[in-house]
């Protein structure tokens, strides 16, 4: 008998890092197991250099350690790059080979400290409210003030936490609800209450060797090759709380991850159930309200993935394949037989515990400076012998995503010039698994049991308005129900300064995030849709917009903008970023429109 056991990430540290010390040969300043953040240009840098030289792309799961991206750089021949691709290795090298500031007997320690000033203008300060509703998003916007602190103990462990000052997400009078703003705490439309004390975002262990690395903690995901987001798992939250383990060579990778949240049931009470019996969440746009920090958090809401990735033909084609599960326990429990690093996922069978998706990557980069890349995720299909959803036959609803595109690496005399083109379609039902009533397997028909949407949720606290929770997709950054078109360019001169110019083109249907899941087809399924839907009540219903059959049409959105910053000298770098943004058909309703040009500029002395 395997017994139901509750884990907890305490444990799971430890006992990792008892595995870490039997792993570490002894104390030794060559440690290379420094995580770098998503943010670092080491690894963009890295991927032009291998597109020019005719390589398939590195490893697209980051974050990557210092012992992976060393490992990288071994595929480059440096002999052969010229004038501003010799400078970018240069750029690479140097980054990799900057020492701990202390370093005593067995360990290294290092320290930063960055001030960030922020000031933002838009026009349109009525439907532009909330760092979502901004290109430049809370991912990239800065806190006034960021210390990091960095330790090497020996030779096989790293360590980083951060302490930053700064405003929360979501600020109570909303950011962007007045036309000029700044990312000061005190300074309207933030109030001192607005500080936020959900710090830190970035913090984790790390252990490993040549060849693998284990993470423990705070820290960005992102996994894919896109330009506007990754089908698998986007870089759309502010971090994951999870374990990752890793191992890699120069044709194979390997990586298992798990990533806890919080149990829709911290967020689904105290709803207002509806006449029809579903249940709608608090209304309006920004995130949901919470309990509070006094009630008893309860319940597992896991993301696990595991991915494999190989390089074949010459190193001309790299070929990705994922499997990821969201999986759930309202009573608190983990069940050890799933955290099986081998196992097909989907072939479990615990439908009403897991949603699982597969995804397939391939890239190819068929003459030097292009790289062509594409994405399929599976969501939900019919088996052979499966009834498929058709006017004649009802069965749950066949999603998949789809993306494509491709790089262009050109070197110039002083920068390096690049482009890339991308698609990306995602189908009406892509990454939702709610139980409904149409759905009798699931038990008691109803719309209140709990589903397993592919969404992550970050658990926020401010004291003016208590516990807020931020839901994002885990896969691709817009979600279901889209189609995109992205076009970016731009010249970088590492370490020196960038500018680039970007076109987004999106066109969004009627279903989101809380539309409820639902067999389609037949005579009693919902009806057949495709992307973009144009009408909401093609759906059985949604979690938090109860008018969602009120939405008629298919919203268009075109941004353009441009970016560009420059480091004026080792301490100091200054930065901006100008977008247009207008939206046919705002939220889904014909003949409506919004508009705004946004802006933000920005300084940034560091040590």
């Amino acid at each position: 008998i395997i017994s139901v056991v509750m884990v907890t990430q305490s444990s799971l540290m430890v006992l990792f890092v008892m595995i870490a010390f039997l792993l570490a040969p002894g104390l030794s300043a060559a440690n290379q197991q420094k995580v770098y953040s998503l943010d670092s240009d080491i690894y963009e840098a890295i991927q032009i250099l291998y597109v020019s030289q005719g390589l398939s792309l590195p490893s697209t799961t980051g974050p990557y350690s210092q012992a992976e991206l060393t490992l990288m750089l071994e595929k480059l021949k440096p002999e052969t790059l010229k004038g501003s691709l010799s400078s970018t290795y240069d750029f690479v090298v140097q980054q990799l080979n900057i020492e701990p500031n202390i370093q005593g007997k067995g360990i290294g320690l290092s320290w930063n400290f960055d001030a960030n000033l922020e000031t933002y203008y838009h026009t349109d300060t009525t439907n532009f409210v909330g760092r979502e509703t901004w290109t430049r998003g809370s991912l990239q916007q800065k806190p006034l003030l960021n210390i990091g602190l960095e330790t090497w103990p020996a030779e096989n462990f790293y360590g980083y936490s951060e302490f930053s000052v700064g405003n929360t997400h979501t600020l109570e009078h909303g950011f962007g609800s007045t036309a000029f703003g700044t990312n000061l705490p005190v300074l309207a439309p933030a109030v001192l209450e607005d500080l936020d004390f959900n710090i830190p975002y970035r913090a984790f262990v790390a252990a490993g060797g040549d060849h693998w690395t284990f993470q423990l903690g705070r820290d960005r995901l992102n996994w894919g090759a896109g330009t506007t987001g990754n089908l698998m798992l986007s870089d759309t939250l502010k971090y994951h709380n999870m374990a990752r383990i890793t191992t890699f060579s120069d044709k194979f990778k390997y990586t298992f991850v798990t990533s806890f949240f919080p149990h829709p049931a911290s967020y689904y009470d105290g709803v207002t159930t509806n006449p029809d019996g579903s249940i709608t969440l608090n209304p309006g746009d920004g995130p949901i309200k919470g309990n509070g920090q006094e009630v008893l958090l309860g319940g597992i809401y896991m993301f696990m993935s595991h991915r494999l990735e190989w390089r074949m033909f010459a190193d001309k084609v790299g070929l990705t394949l994922t499997e990821s599960i969201m999986y759930q326990s309202e009573e608190n429990l983990l069940d050890l037989r799933i955290l099986n690093p081998a196992m097909i996922f989907h072939d479990y069978y615990i439908r009403s515990n897991a949603n699982s998706i597969l995804g397939l990557e391939l890239d190819y980069t068929p003459v030097q400076g292009l790289n062509i890349y594409a994405q399929a995720a599976v969501d939900e299909f019919s088996l052979p012998g499966e009834p498929v959803p058709s006017a004649t036959e009802t069965n749950y609803p066949q999603t998949f995503g789809f993306l494509a595109g491709f790089k262009g690496v050109l070197p110039l005399k002083n920068a390096v010039g690049y482009a890339s083109l991308e698609f990306a379609q995602t189908d009406p039902y892509l990454y939702l698994r709610y139980t409904t009533k149409s759905a009798p397997d699931f038990g008691t028909p109803s719309y209140d049991n709990y589903g397993l949407n592919y969404v992550g949720v970050i658990r926020e606290f401010t004291n003016k308005s208590g516990t807020l929770y931020n839901p994002q997709f885990l896969g691709y950054t817009y979600g279901n129900d889209a189609r995109v078109l992205n076009f970016n360019g731009g010249m970088k001169a590492f370490g020196t300064w960038n500018v680039s110019a970007n076109v987004f083109y999106m066109a969004h249907g009627t279903f989101d995030m809380f539309t409820i899941w639902d067999r389609v087809g037949g005579s009693t399924g919902s009806p057949l849709v495709t992307t973009p839907t144009d009408n909401g009540g093609d759906s059985a219903g949604n979690y938090k917009d109860s008018t969602y059959a009120s939405r008629n049409a298919v919203s268009h959105t075109l941004v353009a903008g441009i970016n560009g910053s420059y480091q004026l000298s080792d301490c100091l770098s200054v930065f901006g970023q100008v977008d247009y943004i207008t939206i046919k058909n705002y939220k889904n309703k014909s003949g409506d429109s919004a508009g705004d040009i946004q802006l933000t500029f920005g300084a940034t002395y560091s040590l």
